[in-house]
């Protein structure tokens, strides 16, 4: 494939014709294949790729016939110039990029039971990145201040994770409360879960956590790299392991789903009565005896209350219900 660095190379045959009509300004066909000793479809041919690179272009001769001009040499050798000077960028990024990734893989052997310490800031960036790129099935987040990453990079894992959920990864996301002071994070948690994303908050998450497929993981134990002790530990399978996912799954089940407006859901006193009760023991023929309604209501009010507050158990329902102020 022609690109425009190759027409200042005089030897080629779209360099010939270009330096030709950089000599004979506004040639019609057949005056530029006689000075370049070619055919005129030879010519034609070479005319077509420069006007596709818009090197040349093709104009109204006086008698109406077509004839050619070039552009000037110094505009398009300055716009090849930044051309290339944006694909050298690119290239460095993304090898960058690819470099971070490069040493975290090299430096953990993947073993089975496996703890590393993780020293860097950008390599537990990308031990992030990685296990979301490289999961099967399902990733588990805890996210928690203070963020390792910048603006930028939050904006490609967010794409990441978008393109991962289109390809059926399941996410799970633990959000700290605190993501309802920040805009924009809770744009993106609830822009994800338009996607089919699942997040819900805490008050305190205990940690920062990345879980792939249930077989490794990647835990922060700071943000600050000038301490000489680890910044975290990229965990395989391992009793360690084991116990982060079952930590996961336990917090999970407390959390609260995110929601656009949380300050917004309110109870009225039947279903905060109903709730209370539940947190009793109190079965629903009890409810709907003590509240004088149907068992019937009862049932659709407990499975709407469960609904709302991301809950499968009574249990989970009361604990939801008194984190977000409705008891």
């Amino acid at each position: 494939m022609t690109e425009l660095g190759d027409i200042f190379e005089p030897g080629t045959a779209h360099g010939r014709t270009y330096a030709a009509l950089v000599h004979h300004p506004r040639s019609a066909l057949a005056d530029i294949a006689g000075y370049l000793s070619i055919s005129t479809e030879a010519a034609a041919e070479s005319l077509e790729v420069l006007c596709d690179l818009q090197a040349v272009i093709k104009l109204e001769g006086a008698g109406g016939e077509p004839v050619w001009d070039a552009h000037a040499p110094e505009s398009l050798s300055e716009s090849e110039a930044k051309r290339r000077q944006q694909a050298i960028n690119q290239m460095h990024a993304t090898a960058a990029r690819l470099s971070e990734t490069f040493r975290s893989v090299r430096r953990s052997p993947r073993s089975q039971g496996a703890v590393v310490p993780v020293f860097e800031r950008l390599e537990m960036l990308a031990d992030f990145e990685e296990m979301q790129t490289a999961a099967h099935g399902c990733v588990k987040l805890i996210e928690r201040g203070p963020f390792l990453s910048d603006t930028e990079r939050e904006q490609r894992l967010f794409l990441l994770k978008r393109a991962r959920l289109g390809d059926g990864i399941r996410y799970q996301t633990l959000y700290q409360d605190t993501i309802y002071q920040d805009a924009e994070r809770l744009r993106h948690a609830l822009a994800t879960n338009a996607s089919g994303a699942q997040a819900r908050t805490l008050p305190e998450p205990p940690f920062k956590l990345i879980i792939s497929d249930d077989d490794r993981a990647s835990l922060v134990l700071h943000t600050d790299e000038r301490r000489p002790d680890p910044m975290g530990l990229r965990i395989t399978g391992s009793p360690a392991l084991r116990l982060l996912v079952k930590t996961f799954d336990v917090l999970w089940a407390l959390a609260a789903p995110i929601s656009v407006n949380p300050s917004a859901e309110e109870l009225d006193e039947r279903d905060k009565a109903i709730l209370t009760l539940m947190g009793l023991g109190a079965t629903d023929d009890t409810i709907a005896r003590r509240l004088g309604m149907s068992r019937r209501t009862v049932v659709r009010r407990t499975a709407r209350l469960l609904e709302r507050l991301g809950a499968s158990t009574r249990f989970q329902a009361g604990v939801q219900a008194t984190r977000r102020g409705w008891l």
